[in-house]
């Protein structure tokens, strides 16, 4: 009976025990499980102000939702609410990547619209360009009326010269060590009339009188008999497209030269007036042109 006894208080004993562990697990797991809810609970509060907040930033760039949207916002905010964390973390990242595509695309559409009212559509500018050829020169048959002395410079001679025109051009040529006076009034020649006009010792030049020309002598060059003031000089191949004002001379001069038959040439090619024949020099053979 004591043995007995001795194991049923063993029993009693340890099993009170066991209720006493029991009861204290109880315990533990109710405060851990009211700290887990505590923090689900504070978790929830701060995602919820956050989709407030992106919601009031929407409102205020005053971007355009739709219903759709506003019930999708509701529906998230009732998510919140119930306590559903996950989906509340999925709705804040997708709002702000909506917000930043719809910053973006108003941005785009605002300065499209102001590059184009700034920039109006305009023809797009030609890449033609003119070659740089003897088409460029404005060569015509001209008669010397008049010449004399340059009042000025000693070495100069004024003409004044038709070409054609309603009124005569005046001409300073640098001839009085070649050509005497007494040659150069009533004869033909050839002048070059889109030179940019200018002032030589105080007198306005129109245009220039074509010579062959070496250091040691130059000569006037001649058009061919029957040749009248307002004559084309032209080259063959070559389309008669001249500058309105020329600034290219001196690059198209360097393939004007006479050649051995005393023709005026450009590029090999004689310089002619249509149905008269060609331009010469008197005796200068192989000679620059200028």
């Amino acid at each position: 009976m004591n043995v007995a006894r001795k194991q049923l208080n063993t029993i009693k004993i340890f099993h009170a025990k066991l209720l006493d562990t029991l009861k204290r697990l109880q315990n533990d797991l109710a405060n851990n499980y009211n700290q887990d809810i505590e923090r689900l609970k504070f978790e929830q509060e701060s995602l919820k102000a956050q989709v407030e907040a992106e919601i009031a930033k929407l409102k205020k760039q005053k971007i355009q939702t739709g219903n759709d949207i506003k019930i999708e916002v509701k529906s998230y905010i009732d998510d919140v609410n119930k306590g559903d964390i996950s989906t509340v973390k999925t709705i804040e990242n997708d709002k702000c990547s909506d917000n930043i595509d719809a910053k973006k695309n108003n941005q785009t559409f605002k300065t499209e619209k102001k590059q184009k009212k700034n920039n109006p559509a305009v023809p797009a500018k030609s890449n033609i360009t003119t070659p740089v050829d003897f088409g460029r020169l404005d060569l015509r048959v001209a008669k010397i009326l008049s010449a004399s002395k340059h009042p000025n410079a000693d070495a100069l001679y004024v003409e004044t010269i038709d070409v054609g025109e309603e009124k005569p051009r005046t001409v300073v040529s640098g001839l009085v060590k070649f050509v005497p006076l007494e040659a150069m009034s009533n004869r033909m020649v050839v002048l070059l009339c889109n030179l940019k006009p200018s002032k030589i010792r105080g007198v306005l030049s129109e245009a220039m009188v074509m010579c062959a020309s070496s250091p040691e002598n130059v000569e006037i060059l001649e058009p061919p008999p029957g040749s009248v003031p307002g004559d084309y000089i032209n080259v063959e191949g070559y389309t008669r497209s001249p500058d309105k004002v020329l600034k290219v001379f001196e690059e198209i001069a360097q393939d004007l030269k006479t050649d051995e038959n005393l023709q005026a040439t450009y590029k090999g090619i004689p310089w002619t007036v249509a149905d008269k024949g060609a331009v010469l020099a008197k005796s200068l053979k192989n000679i620059k042109i200028k």
